[in-house]
């Protein structure tokens, strides 16, 4: 007897995918000078987005020369007063992950006047008739808000690969220039792993990063590499050619060992300060379940702190620590993880609650 397959969309039509019926949209793409393109860049001759150099990115680890591509961080903003939002998106054919929400991959937020208002995303129906490993979709987007009003759409976060991003207005209604961050002439950089880059969070904008831009209303990059945040000496330079307002350096997840870490957390750190003698720098370790961890990832944590003391002993007033431990609380720690290891939402967002008051102060001193 043939089971029947269960269709939510038509049980369920909040879970329907909402069609573009409109007839008077005008669409721009989103490196269109109208808009306020943030955390990525279009490169022309690999005809897809970046978040980083794809040159360096290439040279770095065939981890990073892939993950480079995903646009966690990117951000499209602009006002306008008009009553919807349209987006086409073209991107790569996304692979399945089991710790991994499909909206996370192929979807776009919606945060209107700094709140979380609506959203587009992929349906299975665009997923399976992909072409050539290519996925095309589109959605649209009522706003509440009435007169003109402030977007910031975020970008997925473990995208792989987008070729193209349009965004649809109303014809005849305004489209005008991006409010300003408060801290808006450099953005902070963030370094890392997974949890940086928002692993196995359910939408794109809850990773830690993208949380705490908004809690401090700065500008930022997104540079963790999952699995590949490991210090390698041409991310070193790379880092220290950028010109940021703050360092996070959040890596000691990915180095695999102890003599590892050793061999790259303070070349790093010098590298950077090199160039940058009184740039805040943020040290950050692995947040845990609990303590009763793996002996080398205490050995790992305890590494970062000792070369902290050095640093502080050297007289560097501008390095500051956070143990790893103490950004989930101490409340039903268990209920901030998806798979033991990465955060899920609640856990993003606790770590961002937590690195918010050094965050917001270093800013202050840096404007």
């Amino acid at each position: 007897m043939a089971i029947e397959k269960m269709d939510i969309a038509k049980i369920d039509t909040n879970f329907a995918k909402t069609a573009i019926t409109e007839t008077d949209i005008v669409w721009r793409k989103a490196t269109d000078s109208a808009f306020d393109l943030r955390g990525i860049f279009y490169d022309e001759e690999a005809g897809c987005y970046y978040r980083m150099n794809r040159e360096i990115a290439d040279q770095v680890s065939p981890g990073v020369k892939v993950l480079a591509r995903c646009t966690v961080g990117g951000r499209i903003r602009f006002k306008t007063n008009s009553p919807y939002i349209t987006v086409r998106v073209k991107s790569v054919k996304l692979n399945m992950s089991w710790n991994y929400s499909l909206f996370a991959r192929c979807g776009l937020c919606v945060y209107v006047n700094g709140v979380y208002d609506g959203f587009f995303r992929a349906g299975f129906d665009q997923w399976e008739k992909a072409e050539n490993d290519v996925m095309s979709y589109d959605g649209i987007y009522h706003t509440r808000e009435k007169g003109v009003y402030d977007v910031e759409i975020y970008m997925p976060n473990y995208s792989e690969k987008i070729y193209d991003v349009e965004v649809g207005l109303k014809e005849g209604c305004q489209l005008l220039p991006a409010k300003p961050y408060t801290y808006d002439d450099k953005p902070v950089v963030v370094y890392g792993t997974s949890m940086t880059q928002g692993a196995c969070v359910s939408r794109a904008g809850n990773d830690y990063v993208s949380i705490l831009g908004r809690l401090c209303d700065t500008d930022f990059i997104n540079l963790g590499f999952s699995g590949n945040g490991r210090g390698e000496p041409i991310m070193a330079d790379y880092l220290a050619d950028l010109d940021p307002s703050i360092y996070v350096l959040d890596f000691d997840g990915n180095v695999r060992s102890l003599e590892d870490l050793k061999a790259v957390h303070m070349p790093m750190y010098r590298k950077i300060r090199a160039k940058h003698p009184t740039t805040p720098i943020i040290l950050i370790t692995m947040p845990v379940m609990n303590d009763n961890v793996m002996k080398e990832i205490k050995e790992k944590r305890e590494h970062v702190y000792n070369n902290y003391l050095i640093m502080k002993a050297e007289g560097d007033k501008n390095v500051y620590y956070v143990d790893g431990r103490t950004l989930l609380g101490t409340e039903d720690v268990d209920s901030c993880f998806t798979d033991m290891l990465h955060p899920n939402d609640l856990g993003y967002y606790r770590i961002a609650k937590s690195l918010q008051p050094l965050l917001s102060e270093l800013l202050k001193k840096t404007k």
